[in-house]
Parts: C-alpha cells; sequence; structure tokens
C-alpha cells in the first residue's frame, strides 16, 4: 500500500491542470467522494483512500496491484487494477481532487535517483502526490515499492502537470523502444517534447530512441539539448558517453564517463545506496567509506546518519553506530524521534543491528 509520510518544503512550482492519459474516468471521482465520506481530519480521509485504492475488490475497494511492466493511464488502471508508481499517483491525485483536496504532483530530491540494473547505472525521477493541509502541515503519498521508500521526511520539488504528462510519454517510448517499435517510440517521444519542450528527460529519451534507430547525429543533438538543459543529468552523459564510443570518438566519450562519475561522486544518495550495497556483500571498509562521504555531502538527513550507523555495527563498534543514530535521532522530526530511539535502546541491549 502507499504511505503517508510528511513533507520538508523546497522549491515549488505551479501546477496546471491534468490532460489525455491523466485524466480520470468519472466513476473515480465517485469512488473517492465515497472512500473519503466519514468525518474525519485530512490524514484519515488520505488513509481511508489508500486502504480503499489497496483493498480487495470484495472488500469495497479497487484491489489495485503495484505493476511496472508498462505505465498505463488513469483510465487504463481504473480498468485493470494495475499500475506502477507514476500512474497509481496520478489515479491518487485525481481523487484526492474529487474529494476536494489541494493536492499536487511532486518530485522527491532526497532519494537516491541512481539505479543499478545489472552492470547499468540509470538515473530515476520518483513522482509522488502532496496534499496541503491548512494551516502548515503537508503530507506526502507514496507508491514506490517499499524497499526503494524514505522512511522519513521528504524534500520536494512541485512538479507542473505538463511535466508528469510528458514523463508518462516518456516512459511510453521507452517500453516501447523496449518491445521493438522504434518509429512508434520516437512518435511517443515527440508527444512529450511538444508537451514539455524544456523538459532535459523528454530529449535524453528521444536521443536514446534515434540512436536505437541509428539516427546517430540526431541522437547527440538530443543528448546535447539534454544537458544544456540540466548539466547534472546523469542519463543524458551516460548515453552520450555510450554513443560516442560506438562512434569510435573515445577522448570525448571519456570526458563524459568523468563527468557521469563525478556527478554520481557528489550525490549524497548514490553515496549511501553504495554503502548499503557493499554492506550487504560484506565489504565493510568500503561500505563506510561510502556512509561517511554520504553524511559528509549531506550532513542534514537522518536515514544517511542511519545506514552510517548499521555499517559501524557491521564492523562491530557499537558506540559509533550509537553516536550516528543519535545524530540521526536529532535531525529527525519529532514524528521520527522514536524510530530510532528505539533502534538505539536495542543496541544497547545488544539484541539487533538498526
Amino acid at each position: 500500500m502507499g504511505r503517508i509520510g510528511l513533507l520538508v518544503p523546497w522549491t515549488l512550482v505551479m501546477c496546471l491542470h491534468a490532460e489525455g492519459p491523466l485524466e480520470a474516468p468519472p466513476e473515480l471521482a465517485a469512488f473517492a467522494r465515497q472512500a473519503m465520506s466519514q468525518p474525519m481530519s485530512t490524514r484519515g480521509k488520505l488513509e481511508a483512500l489508500l486502504h480503499r485504492i489497496f483493498d480487495p475488490t470484495d472488500q469495497g475497494g479497487l484491489g489495485m496491484a503495484y505493476a511496472n511492466e508498462r505505465t498505463r493511464s488513469v483510465s487504463e488502471a481504473w480498468v485493470e487494477h494495475r499500475a506502477n508508481c507514476l500512474t497509481l499517483t496520478a489515479l491518487y491525485v485525481a481523487a484526492c481532487r474529487a474529494a476536494g483536496l489541494d493536492v499536487h504532483f511532486a518530485e522527491v530530491t532526497n532519494v537516491n535517483r541512481w539505479q543499478r540494473y545489472g552492470s547499468t547505472i540509470r538515473f530515476e525521477r520518483h513522482v509522488v502526490a502532496l496534499v496541503r493541509v491548512p494551516p502548515l502541515e503537508d503530507l506526502v503519498a507514496d507508491f514506490l515499492p517499499r524497499p526503494r521508500r524514505r522512511a522519513g521526511n521528504y524534500l520536494v520539488n512541485l512538479l507542473p502537470e505538463k511535466r508528469v504528462l510528458a514523463l508518462y510519454h516518456s516512459n511510453r517510448a521507452v517500453e516501447i523502444l523496449e518491445a521493438g517499435s522504434p518509429e512508434e517510440a520516437l512518435r511517443e517521444a515527440r508527444r512529450s517534447l511538444e508537451v514539455d519542450p524544456l523538459s532535459g528527460i523528454g530529449w535524453n529519451i528521444q536521443g536514446a530512441v534515434l540512436g536505437r534507430m541509428g539516427r546517430h547525429e540526431e541522437a547527440e543533438a538530443s543528448f546535447r539539448k539534454a544537458l544544456a538543459l540540466d548539466p547534472r543529468d546523469g542519463a543524458a552523459m551516460g548515453n552520450l558517453e555510450g554513443l560516442l564510443l560506438a562512434l569510435g570518438r573515445h577522448e570525448e566519450a571519456a570526458h563524459y564517463r568523468e563527468m557521469g562519475q563525478e556527478v554520481r561522486k557528489r550525490d549524497p544518495y548514490f553515496r549511501s545506496s553504495l554503502a548499503e550495497e557493499s554492506l550487504g556483500e560484506g565489504r565493510l571498509e568500503e561500505a563506510l567509506k561510502h556512509a561517511k562521504a554520504s553524511v559528509k555531502l549531506q550532513p542534514h538527513d537522518p536515514e544517511l546518519f542511519l545506514v552510517l550507523g548499521r555499517v559501524h555495527l557491521a564492523l562491530g563498534d557499537s558506540k559509533a553506530a550509537l553516536k550516528a543514530l543519535e545524530k540521526a535521532k536529532k535531525l529527525a522530526s519529532p514524528e521520527e524521534q522514536a524510530r530510532y530511539e528505539s533502534k538505539m535502546a536495542i543496541i544497547r541491549g545488544g539484541k539487533l543491528g538498526p
């Protein structure tokens, strides 16, 4: 099921009205209003809506299941009861609006957006829903599968809905390309750019499609446009590096490989994910190096100190582990502090790790 979390505001961007694949069927509005019909707090209404979305159909729910094999429209998800993170978020946003809630799309910035797929590292965006609760509270609904979800507060940028719609088309372009239909994939990629011509993601995806079609000059131009819009876009860097290598331009390719490595090295969440990966594989000194680097790069996120504490504990240094968790507790919101205190109590009792 999705998760309601607290928000730490970051950058705010104006939102527009949804259209096309993000539009909800009329039945969804009635479903949402019925799910949140009981007198309760906004948080209570949101929790009730989440339960109804995921509860089995024989219990009055929608029976929604997480499915990442393709990006569905909201209407398709309503009918098929299957959706990935982006579509689930769009469905949830539409449901909240039907109930009169102040809801927006947002992108989480304090998570690891670099994911390893075999020998390939991809840079991914993570979209969530944000609900404004007067006077001062903001709540985030996160539909990412639990192992990759934050446990604590979120830092977000609110997204204009044209960017979310562009992400939908970009996702479809990649999925269609992998299914072996490059011409159709290119049409989807261009739809993405028609919606949001200033999206580096869209230009990068178009470049990937053109590269697969052997249209190398156009692909290179698309990757360079993506980097002009977002000089830290690791996906575009990696794709341009790969294209240049294929064209025999090794010196230029090496330049973009170094750029990508430098960007990843300076990303605290990527370094923390490397710490967890190394920890899981028993490379403890390497894990400690990455964990220390992550908290040096971002000294205000309790989740990073939690990982550091786990590494220290694996190394047998309970004193250092407790110190890391004490720092995490100090940085955490009041709602999260008990979580860290319980982990510290376990370590002091000599039972389990954090």
